[in-house]
């Protein structure tokens, strides 16, 4: 009886811990689960910033980098980072928004436009933060992803624009950005049928005479090609036989050309004994802005003046080599004004020398004279006297 007993009493106390020992996993492992489900539906659906109140003075922020070319293949994520710093005194309720590039009207350097309704590039990107706080002089980084599709290809042109969550709002189809920087964003999604195709279509001096240094150039190329491609390389400066006088870099910042469009890109030349610079913070009734002319006499030896011949020799990566890009122009520097001077100083000192070539003249002619008439009184008065001594 009493093994029965312990018998029973074994089997009693196995059947409560396996009844206890569950109950206490479940009450442990309840909260956990409830934690992991909040933090699923935080990065699904964040909460939006509300910022405690509208910032009263101008947005100054510092974002590295300023520009970003990634290059990826179909259906495989590319990630990058930024990184962001307020300069301000004052807490920044930021957010990230996307805006789109295309050609300007002058072709000078894309612009930015909002982005179209049916545009995918946002279902593409994500971010760790979209929207963050940044306290004064704190720096924050920021970390996203670019997953396209399968059937992506070729180049796709945005802007990563850090703004105040509480921003002017686009208008006229342009993106607002109100002092915020943005961020050159060019994704190239690799295909077998991308071609990267420059051409040179101009190459001239801002004017065919200049009166002084800086003398610019203006470089117009045209992407005919289905990529964005980067052109760059130098001008050479030619004076009579004297060749690469100068060289200066054409492209330098390595801009891009976007498909089927134009871009102008200038160069300029101020290294010379006379520049002609603007005059800080004036301007003429008009509007205009006023120069003044600046002496550098360390540059003496660099006076211009003549004529000039501009040599560009720029290159592209057509994705097997090099392609060179070449032209040639000319132009003239003459400071007439500086001329007109020294012509009329060497003019006025010319007929200042003659004026006084005639007067030492006249002076020698009168003394001569007067040596002459001082001859005559005294040949007179010796006939005198010598007529008194005979009577």
């Amino acid at each position: 009886m009493k093994i029965k007993f312990w018998s029973i009493k074994v089997v009693l106390l196995f059947v409560l811990a396996s009844l206890t020992f569950p109950l206490a996993a479940l009450s442990q492992t309840e909260p956990q689960s409830r934690e992991d489900s909040s933090l699923e539906e935080a990065v699904a659906t964040p909460t939006p910033i509300v910022p405690e109140e509208e910032a009263t003075t101008g947005i100054n922020l510092t974002v590295s980098p300023n520009f970003l070319n990634l290059i990826t293949d179909p259906g495989k994520e590319i990630s990058s980072s930024i990184k962001v710093k307020n300069n301000n005194n004052v807490k920044e309720y930021l957010e990230i928004r996307l805006s789109r590039f295309e050609s300007s009207a002058s072709g000078d350097r894309p612009v930015l436009v909002d982005l179209d309704p049916d545009d995918p590039f946002p279902e593409w990107i994500s971010f760790s933060q979209k929207q963050f706080i940044l306290e004064p002089n704190e720096t924050k980084t920021v970390k996203f992803a670019i997953n396209p599709p399968e059937d992506a290809a070729l180049g796709y042109y945005y802007a990563l624009i850090i703004g105040r969550i509480k921003e002017t709002g686009p208008e006229g189809g342009k993106a607002v950005v109100a002092g915020a920087p943005a961020i050159s964003l060019l994704l190239e999604v690799k295909s077998p049928h991308a071609k990267r195709e420059l051409q040179l279509v101009d190459f001239k001096p801002g004017q065919n005479i200049y009166e002084y240094l800086p003398a610019e150039f203006k470089i117009k190329v045209k992407n005919t090609g289905n990529i964005h491609a980067v052109p760059y390389g130098d001008i050479f400066i030619d004076w009579g036989n004297k060749t690469d006088i100068a060289i200066l870099s054409a492209n330098p910042s390595r801009g891009n050309i976007l498909p089927q469009t134009e871009r102008v890109f200038t160069s300029s030349w101020d290294d010379g004994f006379l520049i002609r610079v603007p005059k800080e913070g004036l301007k003429d009734k008009r509007g205009n802005r006023v120069y003044e002319i600046k002496w550098d006499f360390s540059k003496a030896d660099r006076f211009r003046i003549g004529k000039y011949t501009a040599n560009l020799l720029m290159v592209y990566d057509d994705g097997k080599r090099d392609i060179p890009m070449e032209a040639t122009t000319s132009f003239w520097i003459v400071p007439w004004k500086l001329l007109l001077i020294l012509i009329t100083v060497i003019v006025l000192a010319g007929i200042s020398l003659i004026l006084i070539g005639l007067l030492l003249l006249i002076l020698l002619l009168n003394l001569i004279g007067a040596k002459k008439a001082s001859k005559k009184i005294r040949r007179k008065l010796r006939s005198v006297f010598i007529k008194r001594d005979r009577s």
